[in-house]
């Protein structure tokens, strides 16, 4: 009888132990009712506040620069560049100046008080906004075509993140967020219908997972946030319908050992557990009448670790759990940090079998290298001491993280 009680005791064990796996990697996204919800918390902005405002370093220089910068931009003759024509290239360009502007005066904001910053960056969100002549009403097909859905995703971003910081603390009228929030249902479809054209075109030379196709997934999913879209998120995030849910695309896009590249990806090179299918940009390939450069697959695979980070990080506030979820093939989000992180410590781009040697710009004085990226990293995995290396090999303050910003102020942590 004893025995038989302990069976019944284990296998009720194993049925919680099992059910509670299941809920943890089967949420429903909740997304918050007030700001912000986006990318900070307020537990979040108030560490943020206290480093920036510490007199202790890396933060000090970070605060100095960032101040430097959103200084200039609240300054009267510092103008938007609102750009209302019909190519999404352009758009996006004049985008990525006044929506970084934006986001880091709403940052300097949260950080200070100073509503200097916040009348300049709810200035900058309303030009853009304005019914009169809706930027990025029309993109022309003919150009640019295969980009317009990643091109306005990555657009939007930064003026996300500074309308949430800046609702937080109700500082944009009620006429004006329904202005905005008018503004985001034009873009919308933008990016629905470049999901669209990738499904429609076999993903241009079979490019079934790479940087665009999560850019598309982070646009649905941040627009969907602000707007309070519970059906729009929880599609873009285990929809079963979607083909580029972020699960489908964690377990697509990250590669693990003995699993085929991309198809298109010349010579027989080996993958390893972490890296990104972007990797195929080391070499130059013709997809659509366009030929890539080549020596681009540290960058695109940055970009594209990045990306999943910002996902990661939307639902982390929405009560989705993606830092630690873990697909059925065993793909993470944290397994490209652990991979790459060795090239960033090493600056060598020859190690690890060698694939991406002559890219050691990418890791080295490019302004686009993504190190920062560990900064997020180590705040949500304080756990790997590699992170910490990466951090410690390379100067903190040096560079802005793509989309997100000043991470160092934003998710620094103390390294040991």
């Amino acid at each position: 009888m004893k025995n038989k009680l302990m069976k019944v005791s284990l296998l009720l064990f194993l049925m919680v132990l099992i059910a509670g796996k299941s809920l943890s990697q089967n949420q429903t996204v909740r997304i918050k009712a007030e700001h912000p919800r986006l990318i900070l918390s307020g537990t979040d902005i108030e560490l943020m506040r206290g480093n920036a405002l510490s007199d202790i370093e890396p933060w000090k220089t970070a605060w100095k620069k960032l101040k430097g910068e959103i200084d200039g931009y609240a300054d009267k003759k510092w103008k938007p560049n609102v750009y209302r024509g019909d190519a999404s290239m352009s758009f996006y360009k004049a985008a990525i100046r006044d929506g970084s502007a934006a986001r880091d005066l709403a940052i300097g904001y949260q950080i200070t008080k100073d509503k200097r910053y916040a009348h300049k960056a709810i200035e900058i969100i309303n030009e853009w906004s304005s019914p009169k002549n809706v930027p990025g009403t029309y993109f022309d097909p003919d150009k640019f075509y295969p980009n317009t859905g990643m091109l306005v995703s990555r657009g939007v971003f930064a003026f996300l993140y500074a309308y949430d910081l800046l609702c937080a603390d109700n500082l944009i009228e009620k006429s004006k967020q329904i202005q905005f929030e008018a503004w985001l249902r034009i873009l919308l479809p933008h990016i629905e219908e470049g999901v669209k054209r990738w499904v429609e075109n076999d993903y241009f030379g079979k490019q079934y997972f790479q940087n665009h196709i999560v850019a598309e997934a982070v646009g649905l999913m941040s627009i969907g946030i602000i707007l309070r879209d519970n059906e729009l998120v929880n599609y873009v995030y285990d929809g079963e319908t979607n083909p580029h849910n972020i699960k489908k695309v964690i377990e697509g896009i990250i590669l693990m050992k003995g699993q085929p590249p991309y198809c298109g990806e010349p010579g027989s090179w080996p993958t390893q557990d972490g890296e990104i299918m972007d990797r195929y940009r080391h070499f130059a390939l013709t997809h659509y009448g366009q030929t890539t450069k080549p020596n681009r697959a540290l960058q695109y695979a940055g970009l594209s670790t990045n990306l999943l980070m910002i996902a990661a990080e939307m639902g982390r506030l929405n009560g989705l759990d993606l830092h630690h979820y873990v697909a059925p093939t065993g793909e993470s989000i944290k397994l490209p940090l652990l991979f790459y992180a060795d090239f960033y410590i090493t600056k060598d781009a020859s190690i690890k079998g060698g694939f991406y040697t002559g890219e050691d710009s990418w890791i080295n004085y490019n302004d686009q290298s993504v190190f920062t990226l560990w900064e997020v990293g180590h705040a949500r995995y304080p756990e790997e001491k590699i992170f910490n290396e990466v951090l410690r090999t390379n100067d903190r303050t040096a560079h802005n993280l793509h989309l997100l910003g000043p991470v160092i102020l934003t998710h620094g942590r103390c390294i040991e």
